[in-house]
């Protein structure tokens, strides 16, 4: 079984997170706008947009890592 605790890099580029957490907001009022639900719900929808698109980022960047090894 592999090592789940292996130590890491814990460094991560965060240059790109405001371009993520605009979008995530655009996408997040649109589609809370198109469903017709209010701004409560747009913000819960922005919040796991972001979340989602920078795990996926960060899990495409830890795969990438792994592999020029």
């Amino acid at each position: 079984m592999k090592n789940l605790f292996k130590k890491k890099n814990s460094e991560l580029d965060f240059s790109s997170l405001g371009t993520i957490l605009s979008t995530s907001v655009a996408t997040g009022v649109a589609i809370a706008n198109y469903s017709g639900k209010n701004s409560k719900t747009a913000g819960i929808i922005s919040a796991g947009l972001s979340l989602l698109v920078t795990g996926l980022i960060t899990a495409v960047d830890d795969d990438n890592s792994k592999n020029n090894k």
